[in-house]
């Protein structure tokens, strides 16, 4: 038997609505099930698992009404399914009263519930969300039956407030398999028998690295993982180290350089190093090119820090420099950063331009 595990597809979440890609974005997040449903179809999947989250909020009856035709298509894959924390179940609510497709298993119940296979000996246990926390829901408290069958536990959770567990613990608990929503990048311990898959498609600039979901095997002797890179964009982190020699207009040349014009990989710009005291880069408007998420400026002014302090011991910048560099202040970044900013200050109050560091 082959599976799909996956969670967290937050359909209907629109990421870097005030980017110029943003409509692909959103347009990649709402065709990550349609790519599933076909991944299931081409590679002859039998079991369709999503653990939570499937929806950014409770869903509408027009989008319960989309995504049960996508799984109607399936020829053969079943599903199982469960609300998280994000579309959990409200009273009264589309999610509560609607009835899916008979490839479908909704778990609805707040309560631990399953559906068994027989034509693989498996029963799928797990629950839903009947409201936004579940503090006190336990994960590593449930136990496998010991009833000749396999089981897999299904369930959306990991953090405090949120069905937490101790990875150890639910390790021990019984199940073949525990399939697991709610974070957003891929997690699995170290057996294998315990992963989350991430959102198939990144939902925010930190979200870094490849996303997508994992595909098993299940056998009468064995159990097999295996990760699939599914999302259409990647976010990624990029160090630019800045040297004293480099310009507003060289800085911007590497960024275009690096940048991808299609925006499938979207940047997080840190710049680093040290920098001409008179430049101060334009995060803003380094933001505003194409395939770039975010710029963070850790760069500093490359003054000199040892002639400053060399200065005779009435002089104000020397006096200024010693204070925050001796005694191993120096090694604070904090002190350092006051140090920084009080240098921008008295420079500008005493004319910007190298020549009045010098």
């Amino acid at each position: 038997m082959r599976f799909i595990h996956t969670a967290d597809l937050h359909l209907g979440a629109a990421p870097d609505g005030d980017k110029s890609w943003g409509p692909s974005r959103a347009d990649a997040v709402r065709t990550s099930l349609l790519r599933l449903i076909n991944t299931c179809i081409e590679e002859d999947i039998d079991l369709l698992l999503i653990a939570g989250d499937l929806f950014n909020a409770p869903p509408t009856v027009r989008e319960l009404k989309d995504v049960d035709y996508l799984f109607s298509t399936l020829p053969r894959t079943k599903v199982v399914l469960i609300a998280g924390n994000h579309d959990f179940i409200r009273p009264g609510s589309a999610y509560a009263r609607f009835s899916f497709c008979p490839q479908v298993s909704f778990l609805s119940s707040p309560e631990l519930s399953s559906v068994f296979y027989p034509q693989w000996n498996l029963e799928v246990h797990g629950f839903s969300y009947h409201s936004q926390e579940l503090p006190d829901v336990r994960l590593d408290e449930f136990r496998a039956p010991r009833d000749g069958r396999r089981h897999f536990l299904l369930a959306h959770g990991g953090d405090a407030l949120h069905a937490p567990f101790k990875p150890s613990r639910l390790s021990a608990c019984g199940f073949d398999y525990v399939a697991l929503g709610h974070l957003h990048k891929p997690a699995i311990t170290q057996n294998g028998r315990v992963a989350f898959p991430g959102s198939p498609e990144a939902l925010d600039h930190t979200e870094t690295g490849t996303h997508g979901c994992f595909i098993g095997t299940l056998t009468k002797d064995s159990f097999h993982l295996d990760w699939r890179n599914f999302s259409d964009f990647r976010y990624t982190d990029v160090t630019i180290n800045m040297t004293p020699e480099m310009t507003a207009s060289g800085l911007e040349s590497v960024i275009r350089r690096r940048a991808d014009e299609l925006c499938r990989e979207v940047l997080n710009i840190q710049l680093q190093g040290r920098r001409d005291p008179v430049f101060l880069p334009d995060t803003a408007a380094l933001g505003r090119i194409a395939g770039v998420s975010t710029v963070a400026d850790h760069s500093v002014p490359d003054y000199p820090l040892d002639e400053f302090a060399a200065r005779p011991a009435g002089d104000l910048l020397g006096q200024f420099v010693r204070r925050f560099t001796e005694g191993g202040k120096a090694e604070d970044p904090s002190s350092l950063q006051s140090l920084y900013y009080g240098l921008d200050a008295l420079m500008a109050t005493a004319g910007s331009g190298k020549e009045a560091v010098r």
